[in-house]
Order: C-alpha cells, then structure tokens, then sequence
C-alpha cells in the first residue's frame, strides 16, 4: 500500500503481488479489462473501473514507468521482470505448429485457403488494450457489410478482435459485436499452404463464425472454408 495515500496502488487495481512478473501483469489486465471494457461489461462503474485499469497496465507493462512509480512506492524488494511481451496466448491451448518441407511452387493443400492476414501487428509488439484483451486478432483484406443499430456499414480493412466465444470489429475506440464464434479443437494434423509456404499443424484450434471456418495458427486466425 503506497505511503501517500493520494498515489494509487496500481498493484491492488489489477489485483496483483509487488513482485509480479510481466507476464502476471499482462494477464491480471487481460482478464479485468474484458470483464469492465465499457463496450462490452454491463458494471455501472465500468468506464471508471476501465480507466484504472487501463492507468495500472500502462505504468506497470513499461519497465522504466514501474521502476519509477515503485520508488515512489519506497518499495525494496529486488524483483526479476521481464523486458518482453508476448502478442498472444496461444500457448495456453493445446494447439501448435511446424514449417514443414515444401515445395514453394506447390498450389495445393488438404483444405482451401481464402484469406490471408499480413497487417497483423509484429508479435513483439506490446499491443494497445483491445490487443491485450483479444484471444487473436486479424486485419481483413475485404469490404465488409454489418447492419448496426438498423443502420448498414461497411468497412474497408476492419480490425477484428476475438474475446472468448464473440467477434468484435474495433471502429476508432468502439467496440462491435458482429457475433458469436464457435470454437472446437481439431485432433490431429492437418497441412494448409500459406503465402507459398506449407505449414504442418497439430491439435490446432478452429472455429466458426459468419458462415465460414477459420484455423488459428500461431495465434493468427486464417479462413480456410466458406460455408
């Protein structure tokens, strides 16, 4: 608890030791910040909530900003952190994947590919809140429609986040739901071509939304069949 009761203990907010590592801070954010997103949470103090926890992320996911506010804290406990982030939790599912020997002339695979996904931000990127909330995220290379509040939109490249079982397209600061998603594991290995290249994935995660199916490889959703 900070000395100075004016300074908040950004510790406390997201429910977390002194002493917690990076990857403990991310997930302590990743998990209040979709349970109080004003967007999305029905809480009656959830924008306020947000913004605190959104305040506590940004001071204690910078080294150099929690080595400053800790001193403010008068803390001295010596501390391992990590320097990096990590994109994405994809670790935590049982999915994964291997780059395979290809043929890079080679136009076949076991399943279609329809979509690829190049703007999606570099993995080591430390990511805005809508980046740390998302299971995976994807930029698309389409016009979409989506009726909204009776209104008809369209969107050219959207960003679109999955958090849980729902599909949002981030418009400026806004979140949209454009649906639920099914998600269900593939037991086995499958092959897909990807941009010339021949990825061999084992147990991956898929999932269906919109009349078409996606496979997660690498924490990137890739559609591979139109319903």
């Amino acid at each position: 608890m900070p000395e100075d009761k004016n300074i908040p203990d950004y510790y406390e907010i997201l429910g977390i030791n002194y002493d917690a590592d990076t990857d403990s801070v991310k997930k302590a954010f990743r998990s209040l910040a979709k349970a109080f997103h004003p967007d999305t949470s029905t809480h009656p103090n959830a924008r306020e909530r947000f913004l605190k926890i959104t305040e506590a992320w940004e001071i204690l996911s910078d080294p150099k900003k929690r080595r400053e506010y800790d001193e403010t804290l008068n803390l001295r406990v010596e501390f391992q952190r990590d320097s990096e982030y990590e994109s994405n939790y994809n670790n935590q599912n049982k999915g994964g994947f291997e780059k395979s020997d290809f043929n890079s002339d080679s136009k076949k695979s076991t399943c279609g590919f329809f979509a690829e996904n190049d703007d999606i931000p570099n993995s080591e990127s430390k990511g805005d809140e809508y980046s740390i909330m998302a299971d995976y995220e994807f930029y698309s290379d389409e016009t979409e429609f989506f009726l909204i509040n009776g209104e008809k939109k369209s969107f050219e490249n959207a960003r679109h986040i999955i958090v849980n079982n729902t599909e949002y397209i981030i418009d400026g600061d806004e979140m949209i739901d454009i649906g639920d998603i099914e998600r269900f594991f593939y037991d086995g290995s499958e092959k897909y071509l990807i941009d010339g290249v021949e990825y061999e994935i084992i147990n991956a995660e898929h999932y269906y939304q919109g009349g078409c199916e996606y496979v997660v490889i690498n924490g990137r959703p890739y559609r591979i069949k139109i319903m």
